[in-house]
């Protein structure tokens, strides 16, 4: 059977068509292949990096600094000579007093702040009668809550005292009673409790003009 010289055209045309296809589907598979590679390359290096070891060789991971040098931009709050003076002028009208404080846990800065309050109290005379970390969230700020509806004279000086320095401490009386029917209200209510013997405390949380 003979074939006309149209059809060998025609049969060539489609035999080089199939050629190309088969040469540009290779090409695009290597290609494919190489971009897929270089991707699998970066994901492994930022793998290495973030696990703090080589492609060659693992290496042990430092132990990456706590966040301190993040808290150590925050502002810090602190007592100048004037504002120490004005408290200890205050304080010091009712020597032999107790005072409780209580802090933000896991601050430096909140921790740091109440020492400098605490040493102004100690310098009037007063005894601290209580220093600790709070079991809950401190909103940020300065707080002080007084036990009964009419505190008595020496809780009233010890809230003059935090003024007289500039200070604004967020002031509630009858805290006992509040924190005593919030608990009944719900049991799992988190909030400052007081010893029967204790008619007030320092709440002090983090920095109300921190930026982080």
């Amino acid at each position: 059977m003979s074939v006309s010289k149209s059809s060998q055209i025609a049969l060539g045309a489609v035999a080089a068509a199939v050629l190309l296809v088969g040469v540009w589907y290779t090409a695009t598979l290597r290609a494919q292949n190489a971009i897929l590679h270089e991707q699998i390359a970066r994901y492994e290096s930022a793998a290495v990096a973030e696990e703090g070891g080589t492609a060659v060789a693992a290496v042990e991971p430092k132990p990456a600094p706590r966040d301190s040098a993040r808290r150590d931009l925050k502002p810090q709050r602190m007592l100048s000579d004037d504002q120490r003076n004005a408290m200890r002028s205050t304080l010091s009208t009712k020597p032999g007093k107790k005072v409780w404080f209580v802090r933000q846990p896991n601050d430096p800065e909140a921790d740091s702040f109440q020492r400098e309050l605490e040493a102004v109290f100690l310098e009037s005379g007063w005894e601290i009668a209580g220093s600790s970390n709070s079991s809950y969230r401190i909103k940020a700020g300065l707080y002080m809550y007084m036990a009964d509806d009419e505190p008595a004279d020496h809780v009233a000086t010890a809230l003059n005292g935090l003024r007289s320095a500039g200070l604004e401490p967020f002031a509630g009386t009858g805290y006992r009673s509040y924190y005593e029917a919030k608990k009944r209200d719900d049991p799992s209510f988190k909030g400052q409790e007081m010893a029967p013997e204790q008619d007030f405390v320092i709440v002090v949380g983090p920095n109300p003009n921190s930026s982080t």
